[in-house]
């Protein structure tokens, strides 16, 4: 695989070590072809940091034009989404796309469009449908380890200050005087639309698609446009209630807290405090027995990649979820947002 990467931030950096790692273990032949980024800074930050060699581009059309590649990880602001993975497509390139899709649905169905049109490999890069801790719920709920699925809670918080990702924080070289997720004309909404894609995500794998929602927004980081503040009701196919939370503030000091906790009729599953490991509570098990050892949400970025780049390289084969799939968590977000500027609940098509 010839990959170029497109955005080179944070998230770009988790993404490149995760590659290292199957290059490392499983001898996957990936090479880097081209490094581009608005910031030649930025970029020449990632290349030194990874010892990549490399070309370096600010204009992604020159990279179509000056470097033999057949895939590309985009890792671009939201609304770079759509301009990125359509010339990519167009151009017979294979495309492992960051979280959301697009700024908006109206991007992301003609980012679909272009996908199918062209018939190279589209995935989604939404990490959790491949974090072990997840799955292994997953594979509990269907063998009835806590009987029937109650209710589920989700929840995440972060603070800026000790962010890991390229997220809120400006990236060395930016002249940007408001990094581009505060921008909500650039990232399309807020927290939930976000980062909340990876809690909403799990629930979905466990309970089904959601049907409608109630939603309360707050504004808790003065220098965030979207909502930094997200709190909802969300009702499942399955006939399932869950609760979903996420905060994002400037430098709160959080408690420990555990991000997910699944109740059914005879027990409940913890994911545990930072993402790692799983505790089932059931009548065998009532002080609790951990099921799964820590993995955490960081593995799942070798999982992920390791999908896509069997997708790429076996015809015909599928990623374990479609990229239409992924819509979900866009239509969640944005009906979450309706239901706080309507004061009411809002059904999901």
């Amino acid at each position: 695989m010839k990959l170029a990467i497109a955005g080179c931030g944070r998230i770009a950096s988790v993404h490149y070590e995760a590659i290292e790692q199957l290059i490392q273990d499983k001898n996957y032949n990936v090479s880097i072809s081209a490094l581009i980024d608005i910031s030649e800074i930025n970029a020449k930050h990632f290349q030194q940091k990874h010892q990549i060699d490399s070309k370096i581009f600010t204009d992604f059309e020159d990279a179509l034009n000056q470097v033999e590649f057949d895939s590309v990880l985009i890792c671009a602001p939201h609304d770079f989404h759509e301009t990125l993975a359509i010339r990519s497509f167009e151009n017979g390139k294979h495309v492992l796309l960051e979280k959301p899709m697009a700024h908006d649905l109206n991007s992301a169905l003609k980012i679909l469009k272009h996908s199918k049109s062209s018939g190279k490999v589209f995935m989604i890069a939404e990490n959790s449908q491949y974090w072990p801790e997840v799955n292994c719920v997953h594979d509990l709920l269907q063998k009835k380890a806590i009987g029937e699925i109650i209710t589920v809670r989700a929840s995440f918080r972060q603070n800026t200050s000790s962010d890991i990702f390229d997220s809120y924080n400006l990236l060395p070289g930016d002249q940007l005087d408001k990094a581009w997720r505060f921008d909500k004309k650039s990232s399309g909404g807020g927290i939930t639309l976000d980062g909340g894609a990876h809690w909403i995500r799990p629930m979905r794998i466990w309970c089904g698609n959601v049907s409608k929602t109630m939603a309360k927004f707050g504004y808790p980081h003065p220098a965030m446009e979207g909502e930094s503040l997200s709190q909802a009701i969300l009702e499942f196919d399955q006939n399932v209630t869950g609760i979903f939370e996420g905060i994002l503030t400037e430098v709160t000091n959080f408690s420990p807290e555990t991000p997910f906790r699944v109740t059914g009729t005879s027990g409940e599953l913890v994911i545990g405090v930072g993402g790692f490991g799983v505790t089932l509570f059931n009548q065998e098990f009532p002080e609790g027995k951990k099921v799964l050892e820590d993995h955490g949400y960081i593995s799942s970025f070798r999982h992920q990649f390791d999908d896509f780049y069997q997708c790429v390289k076996t015809p015909g084969r599928q990623p374990v979820a479609s990229a239409e799939f992924s819509l979900g968590e866009m239509k969640t977000a944005f009906a979450m947002e309706r239901s706080d500027q309507e004061g009411k609940w809002i059904e999901i098509e």
